[in-house]
């Protein structure tokens, strides 16, 4: 039982890990802005922001909220959750292979009960 949640936990993790970094980096050449452009953004050397960027070291939540609002997208589509930039709320992603739906939170809910 306890396994079944840690992969579980695992899995989602790892989903969120490999699209969030790649985002940032997305977002930042969107808008033709180079690492250390973004470091003083952030208040952070280039060289942090690098490591954030390519996944090498996770970014703290205070800077993704800092990222969301200067690239005015939701948190939610910088963490890879959905592609509308505006948010899981505004419009049903069906067609992502990340999409998180009730149905794999009942089955969190029924692996745990186990």
């Amino acid at each position: 039982m306890y396994y079944d949640i840690i992969c579980m936990n695992k899995q989602i993790s790892e989903v969120i890990f490999i699209n969030y970094y790649q985002r940032l980096r997305d977002l930042r050449e969107d808008m033709e802005l180079n690492q250390s452009m973004i470091a003083k953004i952030l208040d952070t050397s280039q060289k942090q922001y690098s490591r954030w960027e390519t996944g090498e070291y996770p970014i703290p939540f205070e800077k993704v909220i800092q990222l969301a609002k200067f690239y005015k997208v939701s948190i939610d589509y910088i963490a890879g959750l959905t592609n509308d930039k505006r948010g899981i709320g505004y419009k049903a992603d069906s067609n992502s292979k990340y999409n998180i739906t009730q149905q794999n939170n009942n089955s969190a809910i029924v692996k745990i009960k186990e």
